[in-house]
């Protein structure tokens, strides 16, 4: 049986290499003079390129904040270094200097020089930060069960199966 985590990930990872693919669909190339109405470029004052039948697709935004952030680190025994984090989840190093400095000032994790390596530092979850990473984690797990809920566990696996197949192709 496939796990819905798991598929959720692949496709939210289908999503972001495809990402400039629909951007171009939508919207025409970035030299293009006359975008449809509705259409603005990145950093314009409104991006919601246009679907089918003239619906405003809202702009994907890959699930990242607070919450994953005390995931990750959750998972990780012993801690983890803020730049192993850093690579986890593709972000810069500002926003994820501010993220852990927020997640640290709410009593959620703690940094301590790593002993093995004094120049490092490990983040690791509170007792508070572990009981919302739990949360967390349950709530991830019913939405993304009621997201798959109308697909058989074959169906799941067909899907699993596809996205592995158009994310080959696309590499």
């Amino acid at each position: 049986m496939i796990n819905e985590a798991d598929l959720m990930q692949k496709m939210e990872m289908f999503v972001r290499m495809n990402h400039h693919v629909r951007h171009e669909n939508t919207c025409g190339p970035k030299h293009m003079p006359h975008a449809p109405e509705g259409c603005r470029m990145p950093g314009g004052p409104r991006h919601m390129p246009m679907g089918p039948g003239r619906m405003p697709i809202p702009p994907h935004r890959p699930m990242l904040g607070r919450e994953r952030l005390l995931v990750l680190i959750g998972k990780s025994e012993g801690g983890i270094h803020q730049k192993d984090l850093l690579e986890k989840v593709h972000i810069g190093a500002p926003a994820m200097s501010e993220l852990v400095n927020k997640l640290e000032d709410d009593g959620y994790i703690v940094r301590t020089v790593d002993p093995d390596d004094r120049r490092a530092t490990l983040l690791t979850l509170t007792e508070k930060g572990q009981a919302r990473a739990a949360e967390v984690e349950d709530e991830r797990a019913l939405r993304f069960k009621e997201t798959f809920a109308a697909l058989t566990d074959k169906e799941k696996e067909t899907l699993s199966a596809l996205l592995d197949k158009l994310m080959i192709r696309k590499a």
